[in-house]
Order: C-alpha cells, then sequence, then structure tokens
C-alpha cells in the first residue's frame, strides 16, 4: 500500500510538472533577457509596474513590482491602476524587478500560490513577453 501511494505522489508530480515546464522555461528565459536590459523595454514587454520604489539603503537604485493581479489593458500589458484587491495579489506571482542606471540588475519572483498544478501559468502570463527578442 504505501509503494503504491508513493507512486501515485510520484505520478501526480510529474504530470503537474510536465504541464509547467514550457511556462517556467519562458519564465526563466524572459528573466536571463531581461538582466541588462534597458528599463525601458519593461513597459513593453510587462506593462506598467503596480509600484515603484526607491530602497534608503541603495542610491540609484529603484524597485520596480508587478503582480499577475494586476488588470491588463487591451494590448495585454499590465496596468498600474485599478489596484488590485489585496486577496488577489495575497495570491498572486509577483516580480520585483531591481533598476539601477536605468538598466534591469536583478529579478526576485514569488509565487504565492506555490508551484503545484499550473500556477506557474501566472508567472509566465507577467513575463513571458519579455522572452522574446
Amino acid at each position: 500500500m504505501r509503494i503504491q501511494l508513493s507512486l501515485l505522489f510520484v505520478a501526480v508530480a510529474l504530470l503537474s510538472g510536465g504541464c509547467g515546464a514550457p511556462h517556467l522555461r519562458q519564465v526563466h528565459e524572459a528573466e536571463q533577457r531581461l538582466l541588462g536590459a534597458e528599463v525601458e523595454r519593461l513597459a513593453h514587454c510587462i506593462g506598467e509596474p503596480l509600484s515603484v520604489t526607491r530602497p534608503a539603503t541603495e542610491p540609484g537604485v529603484t524597485l520596480r513590482h508587478y503582480s499577475s493581479a494586476q488588470r491588463r489593458g487591451a494590448d495585454g500589458l499590465l496596468r498600474a491602476t485599478p489596484v488590485p484587491d489585496p486577496e488577489d495579489d495575497a495570491r498572486a506571482c509577483v516580480f520585483d524587478i531591481r533598476v539601477r542606471d536605468g538598466r534591469v540588475v536583478a529579478i526576485a519572483s514569488d509565487n504565492r500560490a506555490g508551484w503545484g498544478f499550473g500556477s506557474i501559468k501566472r508567472c509566465s502570463a507577467v513575463i513571458g513577453r519579455c522572452a522574446g527578442g
């Protein structure tokens, strides 16, 4: 019985991971292509950040926050307004993109819904358009 449950768990993990693999690959490719890119590129492939902050400890740095809970315009890009419902944002995939001297220097992501059962699609929906040339 224990072996059957273990095999079932492995099968479910493989199947759910297989569905998300293209989306995960797209997220990684987008992150790689964005590192070093000019900040203007973010507006063209993601849209408007939900917020922009300037960390007090890092002069010359801005942190741009994007969330899968943001609304999209007719062009498919994220809009800053209206602000998402906090409950929706609590289950969103979010990206904090660090910019220094007009260039992307770091990208941090947090998939607040977890990584299983297709939730990676929320992440690729935010940043996936940046994967293209």
